[in-house]
């Protein structure tokens, strides 16, 4: 255990979600392919899923990211698994999550503020804005450095 660190190295780990801008390029393609995949992250701590594992502004992680993904009224996180865990954390607004199997059967809940999911790895699983109100979710994924994950819609895999 660390017992000595200097002021900047402190500094250095904190986060201020009002100093950072909401970043549409993650699923930029996604939201080309469907307007409903139209969704903004704010990474704190990690890398992002989409490849980006050195961004400035965010603390670096060994063992898991932490981001706030913002979902306009009808968006959607489609059903992906990962490599490792996901937690998604409602913040602001309501959605709807779900867990999906091989054969197409559909596991889903209304998430209200303060209330979250956790999928295991290999589980596919996603979010739904089904409101006409801007949601706001905390998302932590297992692994600093997470790989694209897998998509049940195949368009999606090659963005």
């Amino acid at each position: 255990m660390a017992s000595h660190f200097t002021e900047a190295e402190f500094n250095e780990h904190i986060q201020r979600y009002g100093g950072k801008e909401l970043d549409w390029a993650p699923f930029a393609a996604q939201g080309d392919l469907k307007e409903k995949y139209r969704r903004a992250h704010v990474r704190m701590v990690g890398a992002s899923i989409t490849g980006k594992h050195h961004e400035p502004g965010t603390v670096t992680a060994d063992n898991f990211t932490l981001s706030v993904m913002m979902m306009p009224p009808g968006a959607e996180a489609p059903s992906h698994a990962h490599e490792v865990e996901e937690v998604f954390f409602v913040v602001k607004g309501e959605l709807t999550a779900w867990w999906e199997d091989d054969d197409g059967r559909i596991l889903d809940t209304v998430l209200r503020e303060r209330e979250m999911i956790y999928s295991p790895a290999g589980i596919m699983h996603g979010l739904r804005n089904h409101t006409d109100e801007e949601a706001l979710v905390q998302v932590v994924i297992g692994v600093g450095r997470p790989q694209k994950p897998s998509y049940l819609d195949a368009a999606l895999t090659d963005l």
